[in-house]
């Protein structure tokens, strides 16, 4: 077995094992629960799991079930995978069963183990999320023995598959290291599934330092495993090695676009020409993805005699209706869904020149596209813009895509007054991110620009988070708007917000300068109502209300200070208690 066996283990012997001083008594409860774990397994395995409840109650079963019993029942049920489950299931629902980690993992190490992943999955995804790898990965394992690798190898896979599905790579790279500790094998297609969300990610160097881990040990790639790399190499600005690949003599169509997309928005046409040959003397058809490439970076490059070829090209080929008339919405759509967004640019402009409306989801289409290419964002504010004169609704995930984006930019007055538009619209999706931005308008003293969209945002009645409230309200005390403070607030309470500690500490002090003792102990509940107190802000409480003669006030603070534990130190004790004098 794995590591040192623990008294709460159930691998360990003495786990099931009952305590006390009478040797004949320990000897006659094993006897009893080896009887009933025989019994059990037997109705289990030769009835019908409808029978199981009946057939059970003599047995006293639902009394006596613990998780030891559960785990022995297992252990001898295990080489019936479709029966176990059933009996998981079966307990969780009649005897009320709650199983911990280490009986789920064990199920789900006995299903997967069986390639029964259709059953052994829901259950991996119930805990992966709750359970950090290091705790999941020695429940899931059986042993180092070489008989049980096969079946370590299949879940171990199963488990990178899961982390994979829920976009969780550094989890998938966590496992894929102990298993490595461990000398178990993974499968070819588990470190490709790893391989393609690495590059999707844009996790470039990590997919790099793993796939040279994959080669050191020993794991054969396959079609799929070079198509991933091709698709690093295109992102990681690297596309002329994809050459190497078919030096290789391994070719795929979605290779042969890769390396065609990089020459042409490059501007290299000729290459990307003679790549266009070399598949097609291959055998394999070129797609729209690998016309619109060079169509896109034509565009984008602006070489006009090589744009009509590729549109004569496409109409040859079917891609393109000769009279595009009524299919503009369509072809900007599959343009927008392939990236290539110069090209998109070609057909709208064409629309608007033959004054032809496009479809408001072409619209959304074209700026999702435009949102996914950086060196673009100025293109897509104009589009907005347009979009907004239109007065087209865009998707709640395009909105929420745009504000990511631009909160990510340097503030500036553009984006504020879009930010600002987007919330008025009763649209806010991303409360870190447009928090952040606030708190980097406030870094750099754009205190009214910062004010515009934090009040349209409590306005709507959305909540940021306690720190960028804290650094509006800062700033209110500190310009002596006490007024605007409470204010804003009196809105956060009513949302169930609240400030950071730092900014109520700052609130209290401000407000006993401007004698608003009763607005500051109506601040100071609110505080211990949320949790958000520390032995500064006991501090202010007692210094301030001893400053206005509210001795008895400040003594129950000052108790209530002493309570929790948050005296301050000598001198500053010494120094606060003196205002009772």
């Amino acid at each position: 077995m794995l590591g040192n066996q623990r008294p709460g283990d159930p691998a360990n012997p003495n786990y099931f094992t009952t305590s006390g001083r009478n040797p004949t008594r320990n000897w006659r409860n094993r006897i009893n629960q080896t009887q009933l774990v025989s019994q059990a397994s037997t109705v289990l395995l030769q009835r019908h799991s409808k029978l199981w409840a009946p057939l059970l109650k003599p047995l006293k079963f639902s009394s006596n079930f613990t998780p030891s019993l559960f785990y022995q029942i297992l252990n001898r049920i295990q080489t019936h995978p479709k029966i176990c489950f059933s009996f998981f299931n079966w307990a969780q629902k009649t005897l009320d069963f709650n199983p911990e980690i280490g009986d789920r993992c064990r199920i789900i190490r006995i299903l997967l183990g069986s390639e029964l992943s259709v059953l052994g999955k829901p259950i991996l995804d119930s805990i992966v999320q709750d359970y950090p790898p290091a705790k999941i990965f020695p429940l899931l394992i059986q042993s180092r023995k070489a008989v049980d690798f096969q079946n370590n190898s299949l879940v171990m896979n199963s488990v990178i598959e899961c982390y994979c599905s829920k976009q969780m790579y550094l989890q998938s790279l966590e496992v894929c290291q102990m298993a490595k500790d461990y000398r178990i094998g993974l499968s070819v297609d588990s470190c490709n599934t790893l391989l393609n969300l690495l590059g999707h990610k844009n996790e470039l160097k990590l997919a790099w330092c793993y796939y040279a881990s994959i080669i050191r040990n020993g794991v054969s790639g396959n079609r799929f495993t070079w198509s991933s790399i091709a698709r690093i190499l295109h992102k990681d600005g690297k596309f002329e090695r994809i050459s190497k690949v078919f030096d290789m003599g391994i070719f795929t169509p979605e290779m042969f676009d890769l390396i065609i997309d990089g020459h042409s928005k490059r501007g290299d046409f000729e290459a990307a020409f003679d790549y266009l040959n070399t598949m097609c003397s291959k055998e394999i058809e070129p797609s729209f993805s690998t016309y619109s490439s060079i169509l896109n970076g034509a565009c984008k490059h602006q070489d006009g005699e090589i744009i009509e070829n590729m549109l004569s090209l496409m109409v040859e080929k079917g891609h393109i209706a000769e009279t595009p008339v009524c299919d503009y919405d369509s072809i900007i759509k599959k343009l927008c869904n392939e990236g290539k967004t110069f090209a998109v640019d070609l057909f709208s402009e064409r629309a608007y020149e033959e004054k032809i409306e496009l479809q408001h989801g072409t619209y959304e289409c074209m700026l999702v596209a435009l949102l996914s290419e950086e060196s673009r964002l100025e293109d897509a504010i104009k589009l907005y813009n347009i979009v907004r004169e239109k007065n087209i609704l865009l998707s709640e995930s395009c909105y929420s895509e745009f504000v990511m984006i631009l909160c990510k930019e340097n503030p500036s007055r553009e984006i504020t007054n879009l930010l600002v538009d987007i919330t008025k619209r009763g649209f806010f999706f991303q409360p870190k991110e447009l928090s952040g931005y606030i708190i980097k308008q406030c870094a750099e003293g754009r205190w009214r620009e910062a004010e515009e969209i934090f009040n349209a945002v409590l306005n709507k009645g959305f909540l940021l988070d306690s720190v960028c409230c804290g650094s509006i309200v800062k700033r209110h005390c500190s310009s002596g708007q006490i007024g605007k403070a409470i204010v804003v607030h009196n809105k956060l309470e009513e949302l169930k917000g609240s400030l950071d500690i730092a900014a109520y500490n700052k609130l209290l002090a401000a407000l006993f300068r401007d004698n608003r003792a009763e607005q500051t102990i109506k601040v100071f509940d609110y505080m211990k109502t949320c949790k958000i107190f520390d032995g500064e802000s006991f501090s202010h409480m007692i210094s301030g209300l001893c400053r206005v003669k509210e001795l008895r006030k400040a003594m129950r603070f000052h108790d209530e200070m002493l309570e929790l534990g948050l005296k301050p130190d000598r001198r500053t004790y010494k120094r606060l208690i003196s205002g009772f004098g």
